[in-house]
């Protein structure tokens, strides 16, 4: 198998590590971060024409910060894993409630269908309430910050691979 026929996270886990507190660095260095085609939706103006930034990326930098041993990679995954466990979970109560499951039954069934889908932990029981109270509002600012950390990630690892473009076109 070719280099290139390899599926596109084994080819991206194969980068060299980014670690997430680097991504600023990357942000920093764009001049016009608005008009980046992977991060720029992320950026804009305000009402009075003033730079602005989603009120997410602050948070996810912040959460980024807070894991210094994190990596771009790792970060991807735990992103996409968010979006993937957001999708399956209205996918399992749209058909749990067509079937005519009662409210009050929801959460049990969740609770034993899949411990990855955040309803088996007996410290996420409060947070399990709150999605059954809303899960449309509870899982649409997750799969946000989700995109927003995944959009970030791509971007900081997007560095490595043009520097290594750069490296190769060179020899």
């Amino acid at each position: 198998m070719a280099k290139g026929d390899l599926p596109f996270l084994d080819r991206l886990a194969q980068l060299p590590a980014v670690r997430v507190t680097e991504i600023l660095a990357v942000l920093q260095g764009l001049e016009r971060p608005n008009l980046d085609p992977v991060v720029g939706p992320l950026f804009g103006t305000d009402d009075e024409g003033d730079p602005a930034v989603n009120p997410l990326v602050p948070a996810v930098l912040q959460q980024f910060q807070s894991k210094e041993d994190l990596t771009c990679y790792a970060a991807l995954l735990e992103g996409l894993t968010g979006i993937w466990n957001a999708a399956v979970r209205s996918a399992v109560v749209a058909r749990l409630r067509a079937a005519g499951l009662p409210q009050d039954d929801l959460l049990l069934r969740l609770q034993a269908l899949s411990p990855t889908l955040g309803f088996a932990s007996e410290e996420d029981r409060e947070w399990a309430r709150e999605w059954l109270a809303d899960p449309f509002t509870q899982d649409a600012l997750l799969v946000q910050q989700c995109i927003v950390r995944v959009l970030l990630a791509l971007r900081g690892m997007a560095e490595v691979r043009a520097q290594s473009l750069i490296e190769d076109s060179g020899r």
